[in-house]
């Protein structure tokens, strides 16, 4: 499956087939008369109050928020009886969109693209299905990560920070990056920037992983800073990010699930696996200390990373430094102790990509995403490989190096899957290319690493 530039829907073309026929006015009358006359008498329509409210419930436990959305559009009693999710979109977690996530264009137009008329389009990890959302914010704003399928974004002018729900449109105020730096000055000894291009001064920014936890309708937003190893936190109305006063070691990858961040600590005999909550009252005290919820000996695998599939989490790693051989196992398996965790021998119809961020994606609605496979970029190889869970083998996932160059077009869905991995990408209008280094603001231009 490729996605080409040669003629670029619109937005207003891509969103046709959910916009009903244009009518005339005149016979606009006539039509709401047949229409108020079949809702009266569809005994769907007469439903009780409590059942419809259930109904929905259950639909809105399924996961999917846009099919939440075509039930209530489905007549004036059906949504009278349900809950809006405007206005409620992100200090709800169950109107947040945890299975959509933006897809990255490439070809150079960055997400909210004039050329795009500001949409972004998003995709389903488990349907496959695409659908385009208008954001005015991503005209100056770049995004940091997407906790829960939302937009954590920075604006370019003072670097604030805003939790965005795509589909519903509800913004939560975050304060601004600039108040971690004098924090981060007196703790790690050299300032950081967020004015320029320098990768030194910038890179303890550009690697935020992030997650939001809702008590009682109030959000708080845990950021992973990766690169010193170090976290923050903040809730809407506060006017600095409070930057936890002690900083982990190994931390190699982390995961935003469910309100926690989840922390791959690497290390050579045996690595570990943490959990970091917000704290219980909110934004008034500092973070906690991370639980250790979890070992992985290194005769199991080494060097894990973390993956949400589905409604669990995936650790996956190698019985050796070249990845010739891939394990992969639940963590609820690893937190159970003894006895040792059971690898996996298959998972299904899903297909795993792994970057600075892992994904679980679903072949059923990608047909040139393969099932039951893991998809990675072997240095080595200078290309993305396909390893098969089933027979232990290793394939190219796709034509072209993303290594040494940028692949070459048309762009296959692989290659776009693989950027969402790798967030300073994610909103550049960029395909992952390891020598493309993408700078830090969002209008900025791209160059060329040496």
């Amino acid at each position: 499956m490729a996605i080409a530039n040669r003629r670029r829907a619109r937005p207003a073309e891509a969103a046709a087939v959910d916009c009903p026929p244009i009518i005339p006015p005149s016979a606009h009358g006539a039509k709401r008369r047949r229409a108020a006359a079949a809702t009266s008498s569809s005994p769907w329509s007469s439903m009780r109050e409590g059942l419809v409210s259930r109904i929905a419930e259950r639909v809105l436990a399924a996961g999917d928020l846009l099919d939440y959305v075509r039930f209530r559009a489905s007549c004036r009693h059906w949504r009278a009886c349900t809950v809006d999710p405007r206005g409620r979109g992100v200090s709800d977690p169950r109107f947040h969109p945890r299975r959509w996530t933006m897809l990255p264009e490439g070809h150079g137009l960055r997400p909210g693209h004039a050329k795009l008329r500001g949409r972004a389009r998003f995709f389903n990890r488990d349907t496959g299905a695409f659908v385009s959302a208008r954001i005015p914010l991503l005209a100056d704003h770049c995004v940091l990560d997407s906790p829960e399928g939302l937009l954590l974004l920075q604006r370019d002018a003072d670097t604030a920070v805003r939790l965005l729900h795509p589909f519903t449109g509800d913004v939560v105020e975050l304060p601004p990056l600039t108040s971690l730096i004098p924090q981060l000055d007196r703790l790690t000894g050299h300032r950081a920037r967020l004015d320029g291009d320098d990768e030194h001064k910038v890179q303890p920014f550009r690697r935020i992983a992030a997650a939001v936890a809702v008590d009682a309708g109030a959000v708080t937003v845990l950021l992973a800073l990766e690169h010193i190893c170090s976290y923050a936190h903040a809730r809407a109305g506060d006017r600095s990010w409070a930057l936890s006063s002690w900083s982990t070691d190994l931390a190699a990858r982390t995961l935003g699930f469910r309100g926690s961040l989840y922390l791959a600590c690497w290390d050579l005999e045996e690595s570990s696996i943490l959990r970091l909550d917000a704290p219980v009252d909110g934004g008034a005290s500092s973070l906690p200390l991370p639980q250790t919820i979890a070992t992985v000996p290194s005769k199991l695998m080494s060097m894990p990373q973390l993956v949400e599939c589905g409604s669990e989490i995936l650790v996956v790693g190698s019985t050796d430094i070249s990845r010739s051989h891939l394990v992969v196992v639940r963590l609820a398996d690893l937190m159970l102790g003894q006895p040792p965790a059971v690898p996996l021998a298959s998972i299904g119809e899903h297909c795993l990509f792994f970057g600075m961020r892992s994904m679980a994606v679903s072949s059923r609605g990608l047909p040139s995403v393969a099932a039951d496979t893991v998809v990675l970029c072997d240095s080595i190889k200078d290309r993305l490989m396909q390893y098969n869970l089933a027979d232990d083998t290793l394939s190219p996932a796709c034509d072209g190096d993303i290594v040494r160059s940028p692949p070459p077009c048309p762009h296959s869905i692989v290659h776009h899957l693989v950027t969402c991995c790798f967030r300073y990408f994610w909103n550049k209008g960029l395909i992952y290319c390891c020598k493309t280094k993408p700078t830090w603001g969002t209008k900025r231009k791209w160059r060329m690493g040496a």
